[in-house]
């Protein structure tokens, strides 16, 4: 098992990734759309509960697509390697792009979108930016709930 755990490690990354860059694709080119309302003078504006329930939606799908196409045919300590991974890489970029607050925190946030309802959740009930931060960069790890139990054989 040593040596397809080193085979497999990239997978979580690489679908949170591209979720991430789908699901702000998706906010910005065709759901976002539905989130807008036009106030009485003409401005428009979002309407949070609307882009809250999108923003649950899509992570809901993410978690399930990723979950029940991708990982379960993986054994959860593979799954758990994975999203080691991919939590790493969240604290360290997310670290970066908290620092730089430039084009890489603009850029990390495009590929990250996938959790944004926990980050929007998480804002309305006012939790600390910070344990909110661990959570979110910690969410990689729901996947492992989907791998199969490791076989002895």
């Amino acid at each position: 098992m040593g040596t397809k755990l080193k085979m497999v490690w990239w997978k979580v990354p690489l679908y949170c990734v591209a979720a991430g860059w789908l699901c702000f694709k998706l906010k910005v080119h065709f759901l976002g759309r539905f989130a807008l309302v036009t106030l009485p003078d003409g401005t428009i504006t979002p309407d949070n509960t609307k882009w809250l329930i999108m923003d649950a939606v899509l992570f809901c799908a993410v978690i399930i697509v990723g979950g029940l196409l991708f990982f379960r045919r993986m054994y959860r300590k593979e799954v758990f390697l994975s999203s080691s991974v991919m939590v790493g890489l969240n604290v360290v970029l997310g670290l970066i792009a908290y620092q730089t607050q430039g084009m890489f925190a603009v850029y990390w946030s495009e590929f990250s979108e996938w959790d944004s309802f926990v980050v929007q959740a998480l804002y309305q009930l006012n939790v600390n930016e910070w344990v909110s931060a661990v959570v979110v960069w910690a969410l990689p790890y729901l996947f492992v709930l989907f791998g199969r139990k490791d076989g002895k054989q």
